[in-house]
């Protein structure tokens, strides 16, 4: 009986220690962010998933080798668009807006959508952490709601991805935009051209709708 007893509190001890290196490893992997520029700042904004644990709109700013930050600066001033794929490492860092380097690959264009790799094993600065927000509230789908990011003289509108379905898009202004920006979501009439009725010239930096697994 001290046997059988013994046995099942060991039991007891290891499920929860399992389920919680389980929910640790859920966080570690190649987490991936579109790159975009203000001015002389490299930003990067991390590319969510609609479920845990990778339900976070982050935004960062990121810095990389001297030589290679001012070629990757000219290149997204150019309307060009790269992507980065960091080496492996655990999301709770970035969702903690800690600071540290991590190797990581830049892509022309998307990874996922036939990118080609230009920087393979690079240093990547995660300076500083600028945006963090859940993706944990449903959606109205008649409107959409965007958070103003300041960064220098550029504002960004940052598209707030609902947990039902939503889509990922930042747009980029020099004008600052009303607070809070809320716009109807009608499917013939885009951001932009709301924007640009009310006197807002904007461009849009990154669209692509939510990820899902």
């Amino acid at each position: 009986m001290r046997l059988l007893q013994l046995m099942l509190l060991g039991i007891c001890l290891l499920v929860p220690q399992a389920l919680a290196e389980e929910h640790h490893h859920n966080y570690i992997g190649n987490h991936g962010m579109v790159l975009f520029a203000a001015d002389d700042i490299l930003l990067g904004s991390y590319l969510p998933l609609n479920q845990p644990p990778y339900d976070y709109q982050l935004i960062y700013q990121l810095t990389l080798p001297p030589k290679a930050q001012t070629a990757v600066l000219t290149f997204l001033q150019a309307g060009r668009q790269l992507t980065l794929i960091p080496e492996q490492l655990n999301l709770n860092r970035l969702i903690a807006g800690d600071s540290f380097t991590a190797n990581g690959t830049i892509f022309y264009d998307h990874f996922a959508h036939a990118g080609r790799v230009w920087y393979e094993d690079i240093a990547v600065r995660f300076a500083r952490l600028l945006y963090q927000r859940p993706i944990n509230q449903p959606g109205d789908i008649t409107e959409s709601r965007y958070d103003v990011l300041r960064v220098n003289q550029s504002y960004f509108l940052i598209h707030q991805i609902a947990a039902n379905a939503g889509y990922d898009q930042i747009l980029r202004t020099d004008q600052a935009p009303p607070e809070p920006l809320i716009l109807k979501a009608p499917a013939d009439v885009t951001a932009l051209q709301q924007l640009n009725a009310m006197g807002i010239q904007a461009t849009e930096v990154y669209l692509q709708m939510a990820e899902r697994n």
